[in-house]
Order: structure tokens, then C-alpha cells, then sequence
């Protein structure tokens, strides 16, 4: 309809009933002066200026028509009424019950205001912006549904199709980037991965190193086919891997017997499969059991026996000939089972190879064998190589590097590794071994570790019982853990669904309307694609690790309950104003429904994009992609929701019993007191008149009781939902008791800060997303307990303290493929005298202090070393050929500077100091190692302390130190860890503060009220730290998901 169209006459009997309200007043208690108004508003107007809702001609039009129905008599008489007893309450407060029931409701109030004023000089309050644009969808709400949902499904595609999507677990990337302590760390590492290339290769690798950002170095480099590959030239792109080379490789030296206690036998990129055992009582304080019993080895002896046939079956081991045998064979596993054959069979000191693909005693003989001075002897035995391991394992900080044979070694094994005992068995009294290993020779390329893996997932491969020993198996590089943790990733893409079935079971029953519950699950569901494209595109993000996965079920939690904050306020403007029209209510309910969501989505947002201050790159990535998610959960709101909402309400107006849009209608009783609150009376069949309406509820009011009407009221309180009973119930509850709840509460606020403060940090940069139960999880932390394992973290850390390079992180720090270029410090000059003098004393200095110790007892720094090479060589008769050539017959340091680069470089060449590295013949590195006396896993404040300590006593030497060798600085990667899980525990206090802050700020623009804003941070407040609480209870640390579970409660209780 246009403004042009003739105005629709009014019914005949309209005007009379309206009329005869003049004579008996508009409620029972006035006149009817305030009714006439309005009558006189309506019939004064020009035709340009007669409008409902400030719209044209047409729109007034449908208003009279409505108001001429049925249904519209009703309703119509209702919303005047309601609304001149609104605009006729006193403005000043209410002072009690009655005065506070008689105030107008927001809705009404609103609807006042905007679309019917009562006085002739009251005009119309002007729409804001936002109900401008609630109208504007209520015209057309197809056509913005349409719009929107069209663009969201492009974006998504984009996004999903070109951004690179991949859910996948992957532990790299959990370490801190871009502070002091990582950048320092960074350096010294790209050092020591490069130290041989820069050592012994050209100015090409310099040169590379310095330009190219390195891949992540928490990767093996491997080929496609799973296969490490060893690369002559790296820079070289003709220089590729060649499997069959590699193959061959390991083969001869499987089947050399080099293998067994090799560096290939344990490492990582071989992926070799691996057998961890444990005792029945491996757990006790006092253990009495151990895998040296006879019956234990028997135990063990028949899992590897029908293991290897499984992996000889399958052809999934490195198989080699041998005497007496027609076909290849698997080798046996390193393990004590070996070690007992060649301890019986007296030829341990033989090479391995003699008990290749052969049992030299079947596992039967074994035990008849294994008598109790057997065991005694094999103890005593391995109790030598343990000590011997131990005692060398500091040489090079490496326990899983084989120990080269020495005059006065007591371990009769040439290649002995303590993989095969626990890190308590060199103390244990009597000697008890409850921790062991079992390693095999097995294919490394992908399909083996896939066929390997299925094979236990299938209960191949022999795990014995729980008595004495039990088994679980993985690889050296924990494939089988990785696989199944990707499988259990896409296992947990079915609690989405779940997730989603349950959010659509709660809508559906909130809603009672399939199509509004469709729209709130594509609200949910669109976010997420609709995030990752921002997420990709605009922030550049390409990290996207497992932790982001997480984000699917807050979405839906915080999804759902923006769906049901939008249909309610719908619901409730549409049961304050039945005769509203669609656009009407629109322009109502949708700022106040936008204006409630997003108080509460700014304070989660904002609480997640805090938690990306963390320098840990999964964590900023989980942080930023939640946060997207609640931005665009909220956008999808107001384009998706409120169009359907839009349409749903139309629908119901024109008398649609259509199930799929409401059902309600199908199960309500006959007279259902909230049946307002959903449906528009437009198509009851009501046979009375206004005018006889009117005369009803007068002959109501005009009861000979004058409380009839409050104790209607009364009777319409007692028929509310079920849920409005209980929260008045909770209400009344907690109001009578409210100093003892608030007393309570504050106790147990003190309680839970107090075990809330007992929280740990973790011991291992590992991040865990397994149960204990798994046999993969098991895996992980039955190695921890291996002697190996222990004497891999060191008797203390090694601290290398550097000259000649910057601390700096070049790379992409979100994203942990991109790592870092090699940085070196220009004004590092250690050519003049006073710079070789400093450095000369470097060391005494160092070592004189209680928090560094030298690596190993004959451990020298590098310029002393060379220093007493000088000495030496100088006063020998023949100097080698080095000194004669390059040091010009300098004895000590300092040495002159012109010859000081080639003296130094000819002597580091001539010894294999690969500490001291030159790029041109310039010395452009130099390093100094040192212990500390902390481990790896030490207590947070101990690394602390130790850190300090360094940093202290280097800031006084830099005082000191000539200008052109002060900028040395120490690292560690045991100090790495310390800043790692330093920067997570400020993570969570600063993510915890910031939402705090932000939802003080928003309760407080909200209510403005003090009180209620200390109240709703003290039980955002309360509730971290019973949930912290909770953790510590449950065992937990803090480790990368518990910072961000706490930081997940910080966000969920904002209000």
C-alpha cells in the first residue's frame, strides 16, 4: 500500500463501544477524557499524517482493519487500556508492592512512546538506529535471511576450501617466542642443530642460515614417505633423499650387530617399535618384584617371541640371514632377555651379531637356566654397566649415545644402554628392576608404522598379564600415540554432533519451533567456518592446532544461549503487545535483545583476546579463533535469528498451524495462562463485542469486593510456568538466608584460594590429551621412569654461555613451522689483547661460583684449551703442522691480533672444537659450556632462582668486560622451559584480571549500581578459584590446558 490509498471507514460499532468508555472511564478507576484522546488522535489526523507506527497510509490502514476482527476488538481494547493506564502512572518511584505492580513494563512503556502517545502534545519519541533496522527486516525478513545465510555459506567455502583447514594434534609450538629468555634460547639452539655444518661445511651454510628462516626445530627432517633422510648439501635442491639408500644403511648395520645400543636404536626418526614393561607392584614405596625374576624373564621372553612373529609375518622388521636358517629372520629385540641368552651362553663379549635371528636358548630353557645364582651373578653384572653409563653419560649430555669401549670398564657389553633397567635401580636395596624395555629392528616408512599400529590395535602383539609383568608398546618417536590421538580428534567431532543434538533438543524445547531451532543450529554451525576465514585471511593465522577444536563446543554453549536471549525477548514484547505488529515488535525486542547479547559476548570476546598476550603460539591461536567465534556467533544472531523470528511471527499472525514453524498450538491445554506469550490471538473465535467486552471486565471491577481485581491477580501469579515457581521459590529461598549464603560463600571463597594457590607447574613440555588408562599414555609415562630417560635430562642443566650471535626470533611466532634466521653480533672483536685477556679468565671466574659447575671433570673452556695448546706447542721440539703454520710461534694468550683467526681457527680444526666457529677465516662464535644445578623438572622457584643467579652475575660481567666481547649471554633449554611456564602462569592471572576488569565495566555501564558490580566480581571471582581448586584436587597442573580451562571459566562467567 502507498500513502496515496484512501483510509478504511471504521466499523460502525468501533466508534460506539469506543464512546461509551467516556461514560465509564477507561479501567474502572478514571474517566474517559484520556480514551477519547486517543480517539481524537486517530480521527484529527490528515491523511498524510494518520500512522500507527510511523509509516505510511497502508500501515494505518492495517491497523483499522485488524482492530474490526474479532480477535482485534479484543486485543485492541487490551493494548489501550494497558497502554493509558501506562501513560497515566505518577512518574515518581514506587514505594510499594501495588505501586511497583502498576508501573508499565519496558515493552509497553516503549510502545507508548514510539507508536501511540496518549496527549495530543506528546509526540511520537523518534526510533533509534537500531529499531530503524529491526522495522526495515520486519518488511522484508526473507530477503535479509537470504542475503545473509548466502554470504555466510560463500565465506565458509572460501575459507574451509582455500584457508588450509586442518584439525590435526601436534605438539610443536608449545614453547615460548619472542621473549628475552626464547630469544636467547633460539640463537644458541640454530647454533647447535647447525654446529657440525658451520664447523666442517663452507661459507654456504653461513650464508643460508642468515637468510633463510629455518624450519620448526622441533621436526625430524624427513622424507614423504616417513624415511629420515640424511642430505649432503642441504641447500642443494638436486641433493634428495634416497629411501633405497637409507634402507640398505640400517640393514647393514642391523644385521652387523651395530645396532644393538646405537643411536639409530633409540632415536626418534627411526621410529623403532619399542616394548615398555612394568612390575605388578612397580608402583610401591617398597617393591618387592622385579623383571629379573625367572619368571618374569619367561614372561618376557614369549611377548617377544610372539611379537617378532607377528612383525616377521608382516614383514614389517629388517630381517637378516643366518646359519641354520633357510629365510631371513627379524633380529631379536635389545632387551634383558638378550642380555640374559648371551650371559648364559658366556659370549657377551662377542658381537651381537652371533645371537642374530636365533634363540640361543629357547624361553623355557631360559627359566630352567635362571636359578637364583644365575640371577645373583646377572644383577651384579648389570649393576656394573648401570654405574658405567652413569658415570659416563655427562661426557656428552647424551645417555642414548653408545659408551666407547675403555680399558676400565667392569660392563662386560661393548654396546650397553640403560634402557633396560629403571632410574631407581642403581639405588634400589636389594636391586629390583620394575621399569624395562624392549627395543626392535622395525621399518621405519609409513605404511609400516600404520600396519604396526592396527597390529596392536588389535591385540597382536603380546602384552603379557598383570603378573609379574604387563605390556604396552609405541614407537621411539610416539607414532602410535600421534595416530591415535588424531583419531580420537575426529572421534571428538562426534561429541560435536552430540553437542549439537543436545543444543537442538534444548532449542526445540525452548522455542517449541523446528524452523526457529534450524536457525539457531545454523547460527552455531556458520560461526565457526565464518571465524576461521577472518581467522586465516584477515588475522593470517596458519597455525591451526588441536586446541582450537575446543572452540566447537564453547560456540555451541554460548550460541545456544544468544538463541534463547533473542526468543525470549521476542516472546516477551510479543506478550506485552498482542496487537503489535511484526514490525512493531521488531523494532522493540531487537535493541534490547542486540543490547543484552552484547554485553555478554563483549565480556567473553574480550576475555578470550586477552588470553592472547600469552608468547605461546597454540594458546594466542586458540585465544584469537574463540574470540572470532563469539564475534561472529553474535553477528549470526541478529542477521539469522531475527529475520526467522521476522517470519515466525508473521507466520502466526496469519493463523498458520504449520508443526514446522510452531507446535505449540498441538499440545497447550484448552486455557493456557502464557499462551500470549507465544501466540497472537488473531484467529480465535471470539463472539463478543468490544462494547460487550467492556461491559464484562467493568462488571469485574465493580465486584461488591474492592480487592477482586488484586486477588485476579493474585489467581493469573499462581497459574505461571513451572520455571517462574521455582526461581521465585530459589529467590525467596536465598533472600531469607542471604547473610548465612553470603558468609558462606566468602568462606569458601578463602578455602578454595587456599588450594586454588597449591596449583603446580608441569615437569615436561609434552602436552597430555590422553587418559592415564591408555596404553599410549602408559607408554609415555612408564619411558619417564627408564634410567635412559633420566640420564638424558642430566645431572643438571647445561647452561652454554654465548659471544658472537644476537637473541632473536625471526620467524612467524604464531606459526611454528616458521622459526628463525641465525642473527650474529657484529661487535663481537675477540682479536685485540684486552678481549683475549677477559676471555682468558672467563672460566676460573665462572666456575668459582656455587651455581655453575664445569660439564665434566676434564672439561676446559675453549680458550684456555687453546691457550694450553699454545704453551705446549710452543715448547715442543716438532709443533704440529697447524701451530708451525698459523701462530707464528706464539706461546700463551693474548696473541698477536693479525694472527689471532688463523691461530685459534687451525688449533679448533686441528682438536674438533666445534664450540669456536669461523665464517672466512674470521672467528665469528665462540661458546662456553657449563652446569647448573637444576634439572629439567625442577620446582618453578628453583629454575627461577638458578636463572637469576646467571643473569645477576653476567650483567656485572658485561660492566666489566671490554666493550667489544660484552655481549655474551647464557641459555638453556631447561631455562626456555622456565620462561614457558613462566609466561603461562602470567597468562592466566592477566586473563583472569582483564575479564575481570571488563565484565566490572560492563555490569557497571548495565546497572549502574557499585554494589552490584563488586558482587558479580566476586562471584566470577569465587568461582575461578573453586574451579582451580577442583584442578588441584583432581591432580592436575597447570599446563597448556588448564591455562586455558581456567581462562575458558574466567570468560564463560562473565556476565
Amino acid at each position: 500500500m502507498t500513502s496515496s490509498e484512501p483510509i478504511v471507514p471504521l466499523n460502525e460499532d468501533v466508534p460506539d463501544a469506543i464512546s461509551s468508555r467516556s461514560d465509564k472511564g477507561t479501567d474502572g478507576d478514571g474517566d474517559g477524557a484520556s480514551f477519547n484522546s486517543f480517539l481524537n488522535f486517530v480521527s484529527s489526523k490528515s491523511d498524510d499524517e494518520k500512522s500507527v507506527a510511523g509509516s505510511d497510509t497502508g500501515s494505518y490502514n492495517s491497523f483499522l482493519r485488524f482492530i474490526q476482527t474479532d480477535a482485534g476488538k479484543e486485543d485492541s481494547i487490551r493494548v489501550v487500556k494497558r497502554t493509558i493506564n501506562n501513560r497515566e502512572t505518577p512518574p515518581s518511584q514506587p514505594t510499594n508492592k501495588k505501586q511497583l505492580d502498576s508501573r508499565p513494563s519496558f515493552y509497553s512503556a516503549n510502545f507508548s512512546e514510539h507508536f501511540f502517545p496518549v496527549h495530543d502534545d506528546t509526540p511520537r519519541k523518534k526510533l533509534s538506529l537500531a529499531s530503524r533496522y529491526g522495522a526495515a527486516m520486519a518488511r522484508r525478513p526473507a530477503t535479509h535471511l537470504l542475503v545473509a545465510l548466502v554470504i555466510a555459506i560463500v565465506l565458509s567455502f572460501l575459507g574451509l576450501k582455500f584457508g588450509k583447514f586442518e584439525v590435526a594434534v601436534d605438539n610443536s609450538g608449545w614453547w615460548s617466542r619472542g621473549t628475552t629468555i626464547s630469544n636467547r634460547a633460539t640463537q644458541e639452539l640454530v647454533v647447535g642443530l647447525n654446529r657440525k655444518d658451520l664447523f666442517y661445511g663452507g661459507d654456504d651454510e653461513w650464508v643460508e642460515l642468515q637468510t633463510v628462516t629455518q624450519p620448526n626445530w622441533q621436526s625430524e627432517d624427513e622424507s614423504e614417505d616417513g624415511e629420515e633422510c640424511v642430505r649432503t648439501n642441504p641447500s642443494d635442491p638436486a641433493d634428495i633423499c634416497d629411501k633405497d639408500q637409507v634402507d640398505n644403511s640400517t640393514l647393514q648395520q642391523v644385521c652387523s650387530g651395530e645396532w644393538y645400543g646405537s643411536r639409530e636404536m633409540v632415536k626418534g626418526g627411526e621410529k623403532n617399535l619399542v616394548g615398555l614393561w612394568k612390575t605388578i607392584d612397580a608402583e610401591s614405596s617398597n617393591p618387592t618384584r622385579s623383571a629379573l625374576e625367572a619368571d618374569a624373564m619367561y614372561d618376557l621372553c614369549v611377548a617377544e617371541k610372539n611379537t617378532l612373529e607377528v612383525l616377521q609375518k608382516e614383514d614389517l622388521c629388517y630381517k637378516c640371514s643366518t646359519a641354520g636358517n633357510e629365510e631371513d629372520s627379524c633380529i631379536e629385540p635389545y632387551s634383558l632377555v638378550l642380555m640374559a641368552r648371551l650371559f648364559l651362553a658366556d659370549n657377551y663379549t662377542a658381537s651381537y651379531s652371533s645371537t642374530l635371528g636365533s634363540e640361543s636358548f629357547a624361553c623355557d630353557d631360559l627359566r630352567t637356566s635362571w636359578t637364583a645364582t644365575i640371577q645373583k651373578d646377572f644383577t651384579s653384572m648389570l649393576q656394573n654397566c648401570v654405574a658405567w653409563a652413569i658415570a659416563f653419560s655427562g661426557d656428552d649430555k647424551n645417555a642414548t649415545t653408545a659408551l666407547v669401549e675403555n680399558d676400565v670398564n667392569m660392563c662386560p657389553y661393548s654396546q650397553f644402554l640403560p634402557t633396560v633397567v629403571d632410574e631407581l635401580f642403581p639405588t634400589a636395596n636389594p636391586p629390583v628392576v620394575r621399569y624395562t624395555s624392549s627395543f626392535y629392528a622395525t621399518k621405519s616408512n609409513d605404511e609400516t608404522i600404520d600396519q604396526m599400529y592396527s597390529a596392536d590395535q588389535n591385540n597382536d602383539f603380546d602384552r603379557s598379564d598383570d603378573d609379574p609383568l604387563s605390556g604396552v608398546y609405541d614407537t621411539t618417536n610416539t607414532a602410535f600415540y600421534d595416530i591415535y590421538s588424531d583419531s580420537i580428534v575426529g572421534r571428538d567431532m562426534s561429541l560435536a554432533v552430540g553437542s549439537a543434538g543436545v543444543t537442538f533438543i534444548a532449542m526445540m524445547i525452548h522455542t517449541k519451533s523446528p524452523f526457529l531451532t534450524l536457525m539457531g543450529l545454523l547460527q552455531i554451525l556458520l560461526s565457526f567456518p565464518l571465524a576461521y576465514f577472518v581467522y586465516y585471511f584477515i588475522g593470517g593465522l596458519v597455525f591451526f592446532p588441536f586446541l582450537n577444536f575446543i572452540g566447537i563446543f564453547v560456540v555451541f554453549a554460548l550460541g545456544a544461549d544468544d538463541v534463547f536471549v533473542a526468543v525470549d525477548k521476542w516472546k516477551n514484547a510479543r506478550h506485552e503487545l498482542p496487537s503489535g505488529t511484526t514490525e512493531q515488535i521488531a523494532a522493540l525486542a531487537l535493541p534490547d535483545a542486540a543490547y543484552a547479547m552484547l554485553l555478554t559476548s563483549t565480556t567473553t570476546a574480550v576475555a578470550f583476546f586477552g588470553t592472547a598476550l600469552c608468547p605461546v603460539a597454540p594458546i594466542v591461536a586458540f585465544a584469537v579463533f574463540c574470540g572470532l567465534l563469539i564475534i561472529f556467533d553474535y553477528l549470526m544472531n541478529i542477521f539469522l535469528v531475527f529475520p526467522a523470528l521476522c517470519l515466525y511471527d508473521t507466520w502466526l499472525l496469519r493463523g498458520s498451524k504449520n508443526p514446522c514453524i510452531n507446535f505449540e498450538w498441538c499440545c497447550k491445554r484448552n486455557e493456557d495462562p502464557d499462551s500470549e506469550a507465544t501466540t497472537p490471538h488473531v484467529n480465535e473465535t471470539d463472539k463478543e463485542t468490544i462494547k460487550e467486552r467492556i461491559s464484562s471486565d467493568d462488571e469485574e471491577i465493580q465486584d461488591d469486593d474492592p480487592d477482586a481485581e488484586e486477588r485476579h491477580k493474585e489467581l493469573e501469579e499462581e497459574k505461571h510456568a513451572l520455571i517462574h515457581r521455582l526461581l521465585d521459590g530459589y529467590y525467596n529461598f536465598i533472600h531469607k538466608f542471604r547473610w548465612y549464603v553470603l558468609g558462606l560463600s566468602l568462606a569458601g571463597s578463602i578455602v578454595c584460594a587456599v588450594i586454588a594457590s597449591k596449583l603446580t607447574l608441569p615437569v615436561s613440555s609434552e602436552v597430555s590429551i590422553l587418559p592415564d588408562s591408555n596404553n599410549y599414555q602408559k607408554h609415555r609415562v612408564w619411558s619417564q621412569q627408564l634410567l635412559s630417560t633420566m640420564l638424558a635430562k642430566g645431572e643438571g642443566s647445561e647452561v652454554v654461555i654465548s659471544w658472537g650471535i644476537l637473541p632473536a626470533d625471526t620467524g612467524d611466532h604464531l606459526n611454528p613451522d616458521s622459526w628463525t634466521k641465525l642473527v650474529l653480533d657484529d661487535t663481537f672483536n675477540p682479536r685485540t689483547d684486552s678481549a683475549q685477556t677477559y676471555l682468558l679468565g672467563f672460566c676460573d671466574r665462572l666456575f668459582a661460583n656455587d651455581f655453575a659447575s664445569a660439564v665434566s671433570p676434564d672439561y676446559v673452556c675453549p680458550i684456555n684449551a687453546f691457550d694450553q695448546w699454545l704453551k705446549v706447542q710452543s715448547a715442543a721440539e716438532t709443533p704440529q703442522v697447524s701451530y708451525a703454520q698459523k701462530c707464528n710461534g706464539a706461546s700463551s694468550v693474548p696473541v698477536p691480533s693479525d694472527i689471532f683467526d688463523d691461530c685459534i681457527i687451525s688449533w679448533s680444526k686441528s682438536v674438533n672444537e666445534t664450540y669456536v666457529l669461523e665464517e672466512n677465516n674470521s672467528v665469528k662464535i665462540m661458546q662456553v659450556r657449563t652446569r647448573s644445578n637444576v634439572l629439567f623438572d625442577s620446582p618453578f622457584s628453583d629454575l627461577k632462582e638458578e636463572y637469576d643467579a646467571y643473569e645477576a652475575w653476567l650483567a656485572s660481567e658485561r660492566e666489566t668486560a671490554p666493550a667489544e666481547v660484552n655481549g655474551m649471554f647464557h641459555s638453556s633449554l631447561d631455562f626456555w622451559w622456565y620462561d614457558t611456564n613462566g609466561q603461562m602462569l602470567q597468562t592466566a592471572y592477566g586473563a583472569a584480571a582483564i575479564a575481570l576488569a571488563c565484565a566490572a565495566v560492563i555490569v557497571f555501564i548495565s546497572s549502574r549500581s557499585f554494589i552490584l558490580t563488586l558482587f558479580a566480581a566476586l562471584s566470577i571471582g569465587y568461582v575461578l578459584v573453586a574451579a582451580t581448586a577442583c584442578l588441584v584436587g583432581l591432580g592436575w597442573e597447570l599446563g597448556f590446558l588448564e591455562t586455558e580451562t581456567s581462562t575458558d571459566i574466567t570468560d564463560l562467567t562473565s556476565p
